[in-house]
């Protein structure tokens, strides 16, 4: 049998770009050719391509420790999640420095995070080299609370993280609110950070549109980030941002929806399509309604209710498809399922978190740099 010393390059680079990142960088001390190789964007590039294959979901919980100790874990599951098979999880020890137990996910892409506390702080992390990366300071928001009480201040209204497939670059948008007094709003504006710069940047875009906060709502799907909002009006909508032309709109929601304002809207990816949950806020017995958004030729949305969830007892929310017929959803005593939509069985994860602080998303591995420089011809 050859040695892999003894191969030729373009089968040693085939094999290696099967193997898991965790196992790549074990690697990096063999060769020094092997260093230069995984740092290499095209080797990169192919690997990520490779690991399509091999999908996960990733995981944030809350939990308090027996210590008293409040933190995030992140852990990854491995696809399939099927009702009838056995499981594979695995936590994640990301190396944090700061403390990271109010921040959120604000978008995945291409095995990158984004994490805020949507305050002033907003990290890059790539949870399979264990790569942190904070942003510079915002362009936009004010360095210095208002010296009166009424007086002129800023604040972070809504964050989005995702791939721009025409620049071929990864972006994070912002979006900053200006108060003065009890109640006078100047109207927002946007920056824009550009991952291969390493810097942000002021675009001049209309917002059409208020973020707020909503369970498990925040998706970056084919180029677009989509948020819960409300239009000048008061009119409740779904806000969105074109990562490649850097401009926002606005989706209506179903007209079904207007009087429940104190139902609870998720959004989600169902078969590549978006599909957005509503459902009770309250009650321990719910029911999920699950519409599915079309667009016609000229682009515009309409939405069909496919589904019917319940009424379920001990659920709390849906986090994400797993796969055409299974939805992981959490537990209202911060347990995580496995529903199965067709046949309505239920399958309980064996991980535990507090109540109502998960979040998840589908999730590739890979060894693409959070640090800037970077860029992949991969399409969406």
């Amino acid at each position: 049998m050859a040695s892999l010393g003894n191969l030729p390059d373009g089968v040693i680079i085939e094999i290696l770009s099967r193997l898991p990142p965790e196992s790549l960088l074990r690697f990096k001390c063999v060769r020094k050719s092997w260093y230069a190789l995984f740092n290499d964007p095209k080797f990169k590039e192919k690997h990520f391509s490779t690991s399509l294959q091999h999908k996960h979901v990733l995981l944030k919980r809350f939990v308090t420790k027996e210590s008293g100790n409040e933190e995030n874990i992140f852990s990854i599951l491995k696809l399939p999640l099927s009702i009838h098979s056995s499981l594979s999880i695995s936590d994640i020890d990301l190396p944090f420095h700061e403390d990271f137990r109010f921040f959120e996910l604000h978008g995945h892409s291409h095995g990158l995070l984004c994490l805020t506390d949507l305050l002033k702080d907003i990290f890059l992390c790539n949870p399979s080299t264990r790569e942190f990366h904070k942003l510079p300071p915002s362009i936009l928001l004010l360095t210095e609370p208002p010296a009166e009480p009424d007086g002129y201040d800023s604040s972070t209204n809504a964050v989005g993280f995702g791939y721009d497939s025409k620049s071929r670059d990864f972006k994070v948008v912002r979006v900053v609110d200006f108060v003065e007094g009890p109640g006078y709003f100047y109207p927002p504006k946007v920056e824009v950070y550009d991952l291969s710069t390493e810097r942000w940047r002021e675009i001049q875009t209309p917002v059409c549109g208020h973020v707020f906060w909503a369970p498990c709502f925040e998706v970056f799907h084919e180029g677009t980030y989509y948020w819960w909002a409300d239009d000048d009006g008061n009119t409740e909508i779904i806000l969105t941002f074109d990562m490649s032309e850097e401009v926002f709109g606005q989706i209506p929601v179903p007209e079904s929806f207007q009087g429940t304002r104190d139902w609870y809207r998720s959004l989600g990816v169902l078969d590549g399509c978006i599909v957005l949950f509503h459902y009770p806020s309250r009650g321990d017995e719910r029911r999920f309604d699950m519409w599915e958004m079309g667009k016609d030729e000229s682009g515009g949305v309409s939405w069909s209710k496919v589904l019917t969830i319940g009424p379920v007892s001990g659920i709390e929310k849906p986090l994400l498809f797993v796969s055409s017929e299974e939805l992981l959803m959490e537990g209202n005593g911060g347990q995580l399922i496995v529903y199965n939509i067709r046949s309505e069985e239920v399958k309980e994860v064996p991980i535990k978190g507090s109540p109502g602080r998960f979040q998840g998303t589908a999730f590739v591995k890979s060894l693409l740099s959070v640090k800037g420089g970077d860029s992949i011809n991969y399409e969406f």
